[in-house]
């Protein structure tokens, strides 16, 4: 007891010598051990204001197509559905704030051993997003996924990110991981991750998942002074099946899907051109995660989506403490007639989509950040005619226009 009651004074005595520097909070080592102890993240206030827009954020993401196609957003729940939120409407959030646990203890054997907890704001609760632990080139937790390449991420103050890039609303999975730097220029990575795929349907079952396999991601980068180059390819598991009867035992399905992405970054001077892009059958989560693999009822075999995404931004440093990001990318799914994009009650599923954003980030301090942006996004869907429901808008009418400003202080 007495050294949980001198870590918790040490504690609040560091915390309140952070004070007004929003600096980050850190223990040499935590009283009687070897572990040193650090506490950081930030506060970020969001927020954006619609101008005509068809679709309206929901949440603090402020992304079209991660609310339209991901979420779900309209009230009808049609893809498409165009009034679940007022046009020209100013919204203001806290959501993305966060804060993490960091130890790191030494070990003569596997060198330092780090952990992490982090959460992060999610509605009017927490949300954890990671929480690992790494020695030795081993990542093992809940982590990104070895398929995101940040330093091939167009950076946008949309909080969700731009479609098509190799971050979109990253996703944090349960992972083993290992990566392996070779030299200064040369590292590989492998990843066994969480297997979230199964394939929509109208079966029973479809949605619980029957996935027999990890997903599985191998990565290589190249770097040098001139910037850096990466190659990832992916192996992902998708499964169902159809519920036992009194007549009939139960029935797998699984099928496995590839994708391959190439990533990189040139430097120019003090600027940076940054680029992706990737193609695969259901990408599903690691690409515009909502159009996967399906179930067909009818022949009972599970087809796939074509998906291409691609991304490219150009980092212009005007100043060491001003900078601003113009970023373009896109992304598109192919169909056939086996997938019920075709159909007349699924025919709003997404056919192509495409972002553009321009945005610039003034550094006010050290820790305090100011970034301001204007974004459109347009998206089409399979059928010409739109949307379902009589008071929606025509597809050519499915874009967004936004201008969005978060603050950041971090601590």
């Amino acid at each position: 007891m007495s050294r949980i009651r001198n870590l918790s004074t040490t504690l609040a005595a560091l915390m309140l010598a952070a004070g007004p520097s929003l600096g980050a909070i850190e223990l040499q080592s935590i009283p009687g051990t070897d572990t040193r102890l650090s506490l950081n993240g930030f506060i970020y206030i969001y927020g954006n204001y619609y101008a005509n827009a068809v679709q309206q954020q929901f949440g603090y993401e402020g992304s079209l197509f991660y609310n339209s196609w991901g979420a779900g957003s309209g009230s009808s729940g049609s893809a498409l559905d165009t009034h679940a939120l007022a046009d020209n409407q100013f919204l203001l959030t806290y959501q993305p704030t966060r804060f993490s646990f960091n130890t790191v203890t030494p070990s003569a054997s596997v060198g330092d051993i780090t952990t992490k907890i982090e959460y992060d704001m999610n509605g009017s609760s927490t949300h954890l997003r990671h929480a690992y632990l790494k020695f030795g080139g081993w990542t093992i937790g809940q982590a990104f996924s070895l398929w995101n390449d940040y330093d091939a991420y167009p950076d946008t103050v949309c909080w969700a990110g731009a479609i098509g890039t190799p971050a979109f609303y990253a996703p944090r999975l349960p992972v083993v991981q290992y990566q392996a730097k070779f030299d200064q220029n040369n590292w590989v990575g492998i990843s066994l991750e969480q297997n979230s795929g199964h394939p929509a349907g109208s079966t029973g079952s479809a949605g619980a998942g029957d996935a027999h396999l990890p997903t599985v991601i191998a990565a290589y980068s190249f770097s040098d002074k001139w910037g850096h180059v990466g190659l990832r390819a992916m192996a992902q598991n998708y499964g169902t099946f159809i519920a036992a009867t009194a007549t009939a035992p139960k029935v797998h399905y699984n099928k496995e899907e590839c994708a391959f992405m190439l990533t990189g970054d040139i430097k120019v001077g003090k600027d940076d051109f940054v680029w992706n892009v990737y193609t695969g059958n259901a990408v599903g989560p690691y690409g515009v995660g909502f159009q996967a693999a399906l179930f067909n009822d009818a022949t009972h075999t599970i087809t796939a989506y074509k998906n291409v995404g691609w991304g490219a931004a150009y980092v212009r440093n005007w100043t060491d403490k001003v900078r601003s990001n113009f970023v373009l990318s896109g992304v598109s799914f192919s169909s056939d007639s086996s997938l019920p994009a075709t159909s007349s009650t699924t025919g709003t599923a997404m056919k192509t989509g495409l972002s553009a954003y321009v945005n610039t980030y003034v550094m006010l301090s050290k820790s305090l950040q100011l970034g301001i942006e204007y974004q459109y996004e347009q998206a089409k869907p399979f059928k010409t005619n739109g949307a379902t429901d009589s008071n929606d808008h025509p597809a050519s009418s499915n874009a967004n226009n936004a201008i969005i400003f978060g603050m950041k202080a971090t601590f």
